[in-house]
């Protein structure tokens, strides 16, 4: 009987063991059902990208031109160092070899190289526009960076270099930052988009939309055969405002001065040059990442100071608009005037002696004016301010514009702020507004860089018209009073360096205190100007950072003396003829 039972054990154990067979082939049916059925669409594609590269030829910018449909920035063929993460073998070796080569820090290429994407795949750029010799060396090493491709692509080229630098800005790589507001948009890492200037404000417009071409590769990463090609189209065509025969003019008289000149056709708030200094080389920014001196500060639009004597143009017409003075009231100038226990004084030690209206602009009178202030008040002195833009952004379409600061009115006396001193914040641009106001006869515009966008087959999408913001009255009046006066002072007065032979210009100086002058620092120079003065057809504002006001009139002279009578300008000759073409005179 003993072997009857061995015999039923060995039945159950073969029962088993059939049992447990029949599973495992189950277990193993079903994950090969699994694999090749359930997440066969998967691996197919993991499988395809590992075999097929998409090799981004870059999104394509449209043209900035200038209103003469001069390029101002425009995409020009370059050089790429890019590297597929999934190939790279070492590295450590590949950062050190590549840090030698591109004078990149080794410890941000690795922060590339062991950075986690999302597909392994991609290609990562490195560095954007390499020069040739650094081709050459990379090309050398190449057996030893696996995984570290050179690749086509494009660059932006902005023609004027730091002549259009705050205008224009610059393109940069997205920021983790921008990506999570634009993914949706269609934004990925490593995209470039505008970072400042119009480049940023028009990103939308300018941006392309991207190509690329799909190879095959080998095992080892290296191309087979091209696959396909999807062709990339650039971005819709931009046309500004801005004369680049001005632009370059400004920025010629302005040097390597600290400041900034804005000009305006006063007719319509047209932005016609725009230029701050220190500046930066859109082409290479790295360069001036840490450099001082705040060389990405537009100064024309973010620069806050105060306004010094030009708010004496603030001043003159509040006090002839509310009858404090009349044209020919005059008021004594020795000095120096106390007020209470306050001495206040004239720029002019000795004095200026009796002056009315007429001479007290010209002459940029202190006492004359802190006298009026006084009579008409700090509240008056600003609302007229407000009412003439001071305090508020212009509206520009460029980034970052700042507002100004008006005080409150307890917060400044009135012998203070009629000269334009005391805690009261203008930009230059607000200034330009002012007197582009004052030369039209009291219309504010609101300044605009671009004139119209259009598409790259030449269809225009947009145009951009002027929008008057609002209409200042001033009585004619007062009016005549003051555009005389502004003449004079250009003529005779604290302006006469802008003075120029065959065209009148009318405007005004400005000094602002810095500091107390125990201190020892030195002051800003304004000057804001128009001309022709009898039918103007440009307005400006020279701003000049620890220089004099008469300095800033002398460059506004010698400017407007090229723009305006441009047969003196040999060497842009046929630029002025275009110039006179468009009809912006």
């Amino acid at each position: 009987m003993w072997y009857e039972k061995v015999e039923v054990k060995m039945e159950g154990e073969k029962r088993l063991f059939i049992n447990l067979t029949k599973v495992f082939f189950a277990v193993i049916i079903l994950r090969c059902f699994y694999l090749q059925i359930i997440r066969y669409p998967y691996y197919r594609n993991l499988s395809y990208r590992n075999c097929i590269r998409t090799i981004d030829t870059g999104i394509p910018r449209g043209i900035i031109y200038d209103r003469n449909m001069r390029p101002l920035a425009q995409d020009a063929p370059a050089l790429h160092l890019v590297f597929v993460p999934y190939d790279l073998e070492n590295p450590d070796k590949e950062a050190e070899i590549l840090s030698e080569i591109i004078s990149m820090d080794r410890q941000e290429i690795l922060r590339k190289f062991k950075k986690r994407y999302a597909n392994p795949f991609d290609r990562v750029y490195i560095k954007r526009q390499l020069t040739k010799e650094e081709v050459s060396l990379i090309e050398e090493n190449m057996p030893s960076l696996p995984g570290v491709f050179v690749q086509e692509g494009l660059i932006r080229n902005y023609i004027l270099g730091r002549d259009t630098c705050h205008l224009l800005g610059y393109t940069g790589e997205i920021s983790e930052e921008q990506l999570k507001l634009l993914k949706e948009k269609g934004y990925k890492p490593g995209d470039f988009i505008g970072q400042d200037g119009v480049e940023k404000i028009y990103d939308d417009y300018l941006r392309g939309i991207p190509g690329g071409i799909q190879v095959e590769v080998d095992a080892l990463g290296h191309q087979r055969k091209v696959m396909g090609k999807k062709d990339s189209s650039p971005g819709n065509n931009i046309v500004l405002t801005v004369d680049q025969t001005i632009q370059e003019i400004v920025s010629e008289e302005l040097g390597d001065r600290r400041g900034c000149i804005a000009v305006m056709d006063p007719r319509n708030g047209q932005i016609l040059a725009m230029v701050s200094r220190p500046g930066f080389d859109a082409n290479n920014i790295k360069e001036y990442l840490d450099r001082e001196g705040h060389p990405f500060l537009n100064r024309a639009i973010k620069g806050m100071y105060s306004p010094g004597s030009v708010f004496k143009i603030i001043t003159e017409i509040t006090a002839l608009e509310t009858g404090a003075i009349e044209e020919y009231d005059r008021v004594e100038c020795t000095g120096e005037i106390q007020v209470a226990d306050r001495v206040f004084h004239c720029w002019k030690e000795e004095g200026h002696g009796w002056v009315d209206i007429n001479l007290a602009l010209p002459y940029s009178c202190n006492i004359f004016f802190g006298t009026i202030g006084m009579k008409v008040g700090v509240s008056k002195m600003l609302e007229f301010a407000s009412m003439f833009g001071l305090g508020s952004p212009t509206g520009i379409d460029l980034p970052g514009e700042k507002q100004g600061y008006l005080p409150d009115k307890r917060e400044i006396d009135p012998l203070n702020l009629s000269i334009g001193q005391g805690p009261i914040l203008t930009t230059p641009l607000q200034l330009l507004s002012l007197i582009s106001t004052v030369a039209n006869g009291g219309n504010i515009w609101k300044p605009y860089i671009v004139k119209e966008i259009i598409s790259p087959d030449g269809q225009k999408i947009k145009e951009f018209s002027p929008e008057l913001k609002k209409f200042v009255y001033v009585s004619e009046e007062t009016m005549d009073i003051l555009k005389r006066g502004l003449k004079n002072v250009v003529m005779f007065g604290t302006a006469s360096r802008a003075r120029i032979d065959k065209i009148e210009i009318a405007g005004k100086t400005g000094t602002v205190q810095r500091a107390a002058e125990e201190l020892g620092l030195g002051t800003h120079g304004f000057f804001v100007c128009y001309a022709p003065a009898d039918s103007p057809k440009i307005a400006m504002v020279v701003f000049l950072d620890s220089a004099s006001s008469s300095e800033a009139a002398g460059i506004a002279g010698k400017a407007l003396k090229r723009i305006l009578i441009p047969e003196l300008n040999d060497s842009t000759g046929t630029e002025t003829e275009e110039l006179e073409n468009v009809e912006i005179f």
